[in-house]
């Protein structure tokens, strides 16, 4: 019997992934989805689910910001981004990969670095991955530190999970 939450969640999960930083490394990627089960470990006013969080108003602008080009875009199934953002989320979802941002609930692209967020306080700042800004704007904790966590950013076997699926293996 096929689990329609978890189906749900990873689905979710991946076209945020894939929304938000298809264009980015795995360990981004992974960040990305991070923020998301940060947010679920504390909820809060951003929601307790994955899709709550995902989807409340202006978080994850992809998703719900009518401004985002991003908002009207949808996945091909033969398009190996989709296919990439799948498998991070799916890494993230079955505890397989570490987080590369540890603490982090929040993020900026660097191309509105210029106008950055006003919650994007350097004080909160918990690291960089590509082209992302990783913030802990609600100030929890948690044990793992930024610098252990960068040694394993990039501990993902992405790619071969990658070329395993596109190969018709587990993906």
């Amino acid at each position: 019997m096929i689990n329609v939450k978890d189906g749900t969640e990873h689905y979710i999960l991946a076209l945020t992934i894939w929304r938000e930083a298809r264009n980015q490394i795995a360990a981004a990627q992974h960040g990305v989805a991070f923020t998301v089960l940060n947010r679920k470990a504390r909820p809060g006013w951003w929601g307790t689910t994955v899709d709550e969080i995902c989807c409340k108003k202006w978080q994850y602008s992809s998703l719900t910001d009518p401004k985002d080009p991003q908002l009207t875009k949808w996945p091909l199934v033969s398009d190996s981004s989709w296919r990439i953002a799948w498998i991070a989320a799916g890494e993230v979802l079955d505890g397989v990969v570490s987080n590369p941002v540890p603490g982090a609930d929040s993020y900026y692209d660097d191309s509105i670095k210029d106008n950055p967020p006003a919650w994007a306080k350097t004080a909160q700042f918990v690291g960089k991955i590509g082209a992302l800004n990783f913030f802990n704007v609600d100030h929890d904790t948690e044990l793992v530190t930024v610098a252990a966590a960068a040694t394993t950013a990039g501990g993902s076997d992405l790619d071969g999970r990658l070329r395993s699926f596109l190969s018709g293996g587990a993906g």
